[in-house]
């Protein structure tokens, strides 16, 4: 379905829609050095030396420059080995040589006849209920379009697997119609729901996708090894916060934290065999320990976490989704290792505990970064979220706090990723009318943006402290996420991602520095998670 809404104004991050805003609880002296030298993300090269051409002031009072994490190349505290989890293995079962291997054809098709306007993204969507594992898979679309040059199509499998089958061809050309043979999704599962997108990326040429189709062909399950079956998920949506960690005895944080179920505390013994041990609330990636309080940023890992999820118990603030989401803490992000050695850890441990344990884990929030010139650093971290659009997992990325830079063309990473699980946020100033001063953006790269100045949120020691900067409207976000998630578990990651993008509140001050000219609509967006729960088709238009 096509989701259109009148614009709303957004639900407060301090406060629910339903409440006052409260006083601020007391709170203890401000510490100003929690955060990982509190560095902009643009200060450096990321292999250090001198600063880069876009090198901004940090700006003063309470604003904390988004982490960049250790630079690339610094000595691991601990030897790779001694990381022994992930998901770089496949669990494997026998079937007996009796189970029939059938050969299928699959047939989908749909017909949205959707408008393709210039600058937007549309999507429509075909699913199957068959679960065959793809020998082939045959596109078969008609797409009219005055200018195919401006176009770029592409096409994401239920576990989130995107291939790009036309980017921008140049000359006279138009339309698209015809046939593609789509051989990068062989031995993938047909079961689910296949998305079709269509970005049209240049002004004054529009069209219509009109029809849309998959051929499948593949192999019923029978003799030889196949994929175990992800463990079935159950329980509220789960937030990782990957960052410093997260004070898990604060008033505002003990009810709300993930607590995992198959670990016995303090006994010193990997309990439920994920190669960690005693991780109650979460890993510390620096550290490939349990302990998630140990080292730096834990205010700043903290505080996002109380923007997200702190309790509704009538002190300090109130989280976006209070009451609906766990945290887990990833804590040890800006220690141990570099930032890129350190998320890859991180991702496969997240990786790991969905697939293998079960844990509900619904999106990641990444509120830091930094820019990575190497193609070979931006393959890993590419490669690093791609594991989690796998394993369907929503990243919400900061976006830096340039004071005004356009990110357009900087390799920032992990936020300018550009797949169908990301979404990155600027930031609002406190007013919610105006891009903050600090804030970064791009129209290219950048998808909407949330308040980030002066925010109320948990610090460690039981206090609450305002904090500014894209860090703090990052897990604005991710909180919304989470509520649509609990409002629709069956949505996927992309699914997310794209509902958010559409409902937006469109800002006169955004134009041309995010791609949807908007900001964040908590209650759209959560109405339109809502109305997906009775609809059978999800065709989204937007971006």
């Amino acid at each position: 379905m096509e989701i259109s809404r009148k614009p709303k104004s957004p639900v407060s991050q301090s406060t629910r829609a339903d409440e006052t805003a409260k006083p601020a609880a007391a709170a203890r002296p401000v510490e100003k050095a929690p955060v990982q030298t509190a560095k902009d993300g643009f200060d450096s090269a990321p292999t250090g030396g001198a600063r880069g051409s876009n090198f901004v002031d940090r700006p003063k009072g309470n604003f904390v420059d988004r982490p960049t994490g250790l630079p690339p190349g610094t000595p691991s505290a601990l030897p790779a080995s001694a990381f022994t989890f992930g998901s770089g293995h496949v669990a494997v079962r026998p079937f007996a040589e009796s189970a029939a291997r059938a050969p299928v054809t699959l047939q989908a098709s749909a017909t949205p006849n959707a408008k393709v306007n210039d600058l937007q993204t549309t999507t429509s969507t075909v699913s199957f209920d068959q679960d065959v594992k793809l020998d082939s898979l045959k596109l078969n679309l008609d797409l009219a379009h005055t200018y195919k040059g401006d176009l770029v199509v592409k096409l994401t499998s239920p576990s989130g697997k995107t291939e790009t089958l036309h980017n921008r061809t140049g000359g006279s050309a138009d339309n698209i119609k015809g046939s593609f043979d789509l051989a990068a999704f062989k031995g993938e599962s047909t079961k689910g729901t296949w998305t079709l997108s269509v970005e049209d990326k240049a002004r004054r040429d529009t069209g219509t996708l009109k029809s849309w189709s998959l051929d499948a062909a593949g192999q019923t399950t029978g003799p030889g090894p196949i994929e175990e079956p992800q463990k079935p998920l159950s329980g509220p949506p789960v937030i990782a916060v990957f960052d410093g960690g997260v004070d898990f005895k604060h008033s505002d944080l003990d009810d709300a934290m993930w607590v995992n179920p198959n670990e016995i505390a303090g006994d010193g013994i990997d309990n439920d065999g994920n190669g960690v041990k005693d991780d109650i609330y979460g890993y510390n990636v620096g550290y490939n320990s349990g302990d998630v309080l140990r080292g730096s940023g834990t205010d700043h890992g903290t505080h996002v976490a109380g923007i997200i999820a702190a309790e509704d118990n009538g002190e300090g603030n109130t989280g976006v989704a209070a009451g609906k989401a766990k945290i887990m803490s990833l804590g040890g992000l800006y220690n141990g290792a570099d930032l890129l050695t350190n998320f890859e850890r991180g991702v496969d441990y997240m990786v790991k505990m969905k697939t293998e344990h079960g844990v509900n884990i619904r999106a990641v929030n990444a509120s830091f970064g930094n820019e990575y010139r190497n193609p070979a650093d931006v393959k890993r971290w590419t490669d690093a979220v791609q594991k989690l659009a796998d394993a369907d997992i929503l990243l919400v990325a900061a976006t830096a706090n340039g004071n005004g830079s356009n990110l357009n063309d900087v390799p920032d990473m992990p936020a300018n990723i550009d797949l169908p699980n990301v979404i990155t946020v600027a930031s609002m100033d406190k007013h919610n009318d105006k891009l903050a001063r600090f804030s970064s953006h791009g129209d290219k790269v950048v998808e909407l943006a949330a308040v980030g100045e002066d925010v109320l949120s948990t610090v460690p020691g039981g206090g609450w402290e305002e904090m500014s900067g894209t860090s703090m409207a990052t897990p604005t976000v991710a909180g919304a996420a989470a509520l649509m998630f609990a409002a629709n578990p069956e949505l996927t990651a992309a699914q997310v991602r794209d509902l958010l993008v559409q409902t937006v509140e469109v800002d006169a001050d955004l134009k041309g520095k995010v791609s949807t000219s908007g900001k964040l609509d908590i209650a759209a967006a959560v109405a339109a998670a809502e109305a997906t729960l009775t609809e059978d088709d999800t065709t989204v238009a937007g971006r």
